[in-house]
């Protein structure tokens, strides 16, 4: 079914999801702890059906998202697209397969798979708050009380120089959240 100029892709048999690679019975959607993957190398003639054909040995296949430059009338595509499986062991098993391996007919370079640029905000880094314009009179504790209200903190901290005081007129906080 395509949405959007995505393909969904329902990978039933008979009414009922196939168990591929271990994968039991899946939902309309995929598991939490999926992964997006980012694969390029592709051939730009290679439509969704192909991609699909490509990556379903390793697992049910939630949705295809071809990168397409929408400048060309019809857009055509740039070479790569945008997998997720319907769980992290198949999106894991194809890169190990295809990542560097396999090179796609009409293509010179390898197929290049890896995490999608929005499956690395686990760090604790994306998760990070400064808050700048701190009262020197504020502790750590002040501001969990401050900032709990949005969510569990994970850590709190007032940043402070070697001496131990925080430095110029003010203090700079740093809080991280946990991710939900």
């Amino acid at each position: 079914m395509m949405v959007e100029g995505r393909l969904l892709v329902p990978d039933r048999i008979n009414g009922t999801a196939n168990k591929m690679n271990g994968a039991l019975d899946h939902s309309d959607q995929p598991d939490p702890d999926a992964i997006k993957m980012f694969v390029g190398q592709i051939p730009r003639s290679w439509s969704e059906k192909e991609l699909k054909e490509l990556f379903e040995p390793y697992g049910a296949v939630y949705q295809i998202n071809v990168l397409r430059d929408r400048s060309q009338n019809p857009p055509q595509s740039k070479g790569c697209c945008f997998v997720t499986f319907y769980t992290r062991k198949a999106a894991l098993e194809a890169q190990n397969a295809l990542h560097n391996i396999k090179t796609l007919p009409g293509m010179h370079h390898p197929i290049q798979m890896k995490p999608a640029d929005s499956e690395k905000s686990n760090a604790v880094e994306d998760r990070k708050l400064f808050i700048g314009m701190v009262s020197k009179k504020c502790n750590e504790n002040d501001i969990r009380v401050m900032f709990s209200p949005f969510g569990q903190i994970e850590e709190c901290r007032i940043l402070r120089g070697p001496d131990g005081l925080s430095r110029g007129e003010c203090a700079v906080a740093q809080v991280s959240f946990l991710r939900r």
